[in-house]
């Protein structure tokens, strides 16, 4: 048995997920692993109101990042409100699934 100190994890599904302006877009419902089980990919349901509305779209892996640290334990996006209004949306996993991509800066 291994133990992981506390303060090193977090739990993430269910999470609010932050755009970079701090504003809420949504809560992080699923994480999509390739065949070695690395990250590829975040599932988040955004907008909406109490159910009303909402779509569930999904984003780079790379596009978030994990504030273990602050006092929320927030998670934060790279991708703007708009980028992730614009997104298609996310249904059947069974099928090849649409990833929004944060841009790369050079």
């Amino acid at each position: 048995m291994k133990m992981i100190p506390a303060g090193e994890t977090m739990p993430i599904l269910g999470h609010d997920v932050d755009g970079p302006d701090g504003q809420n877009i949504g809560k992080l419902v699923d994480v999509l692993v390739d065949a070695g089980g690395v990250p590829r990919a975040a599932v988040l349901d955004v907008g909406g109101f109490l159910g009303v509305g909402n779509r569930v779209v999904s984003v780079e892996w790379d596009a978030l990042h994990f504030h273990l640290r602050s006092a929320d334990h927030a998670i934060v996006t790279t991708l703007t409100p708009d980028q992730i209004r614009a997104a298609p949306e996310y249904k059947d996993p069974g099928q090849a699934a649409p990833v929004v991509v944060a841009p790369r800066h050079r």
